[in-house]
């Protein structure tokens, strides 16, 4: 009966044993595949940057013209500027005022 029982200790030892290192083959696989997928993403990450930064580097240089071009003709027109930024103004106040006093819809509730 011992020899039956240590038989079986042997035996599940060596099972245990046998799925340590499976788990441990397991562990390096996927170590192995995330720092692949890693260095993959890293370096799409890595072109998409490069290829996108000329693209913003100009749109900046013509945002910056078109600031610039925009400054010049409201130091070159004053009272036009002016008048535009009153009348965008009062036209801002006028659509929040109207908006404010629109009804608001009732709540539906579920069980109703």
């Amino acid at each position: 009966m011992a020899a039956n029982t240590d038989d079986i200790r042997a035996s599940v030892s060596k099972d245990i044993a046998a799925l340590q290192q499976e788990v441990s083959r397991l562990q390096k696989m996927i170590s192995a595949q995330g720092a692949e997928a890693y260095y993959e993403v890293r370096g799409r990450a890595g072109k998409a940057y490069d290829e996108a930064l000329p693209r913003a580097k100009n749109a900046v240089a013509q945002i910056r013209a078109e600031g610039a071009a925009a400054a010049g003709a409201a130091r070159e027109h004053p009272t036009a500027a002016t008048t535009a930024l009153i009348l965008a103004g009062a036209i801002g106040f006028l659509a929040g005022y109207l908006l404010s006093g629109s009804p608001q819809p009732q709540p539906r509730h579920w069980w109703r």
